[in-house]
């Protein structure tokens, strides 16, 4: 039997674990952006004219990030947890768009549709119906 379990429908279920990939995600996606603005403002917002805070403040990010992300894996395989973190890839340029005032074209914006509805494909869980699983779309 199949059943199909949009991330909507993943995040309402499992609060802990929503929780952690929200963290994850949320972190990465400012990473990417602390990165972006310490390209663009190293000199400007450097102590001593060496050390980036916009640097260090990605540094802490993906650290956050990566804390969140073993909690996670104690919770659920890496098969199940890795798809959502290609929403990194939806919302790194949503905020590069508001902050940086970089664009968004047609063909990158069906692209950003691509992997949401990957997402929603991968997040399909198949078990057979006399599998023991009660709900787990990681069985």
């Amino acid at each position: 039997m199949i059943k199909p379990l949009c991330p909507v429908t993943v995040f309402r279920k499992y609060t802990l674990l929503s929780f952690l990939l929200f963290i994850i995600i949320t972190f990465n996606s400012l990473a990417q952006i602390f990165m972006k603005a310490a390209a663009l403002y190293s000199i400007e917002y450097s102590v001593f004219g060496v050390f980036n805070i916009w640097l260090l403040a990605a540094v802490v990010c993906l650290g956050v990030s990566f804390l969140f992300w073993q909690a996670a894996l104690r919770q659920k395989p890496v098969s199940f947890l890795h798809p959502f973190c290609s929403l990194v890839y939806v919302i790194v340029p949503a905020l590069s768009v508001l902050f940086f005032k970089e664009t968004i074209t047609l063909k990158y914006a069906a692209g950003i549709c691509c992997i949401i509805t990957g997402l929603c494909i991968t997040s399909v869980s198949v078990r057979p119906p006399d599998s023991g699983c009660q709900e787990d779309p990681a069985c």
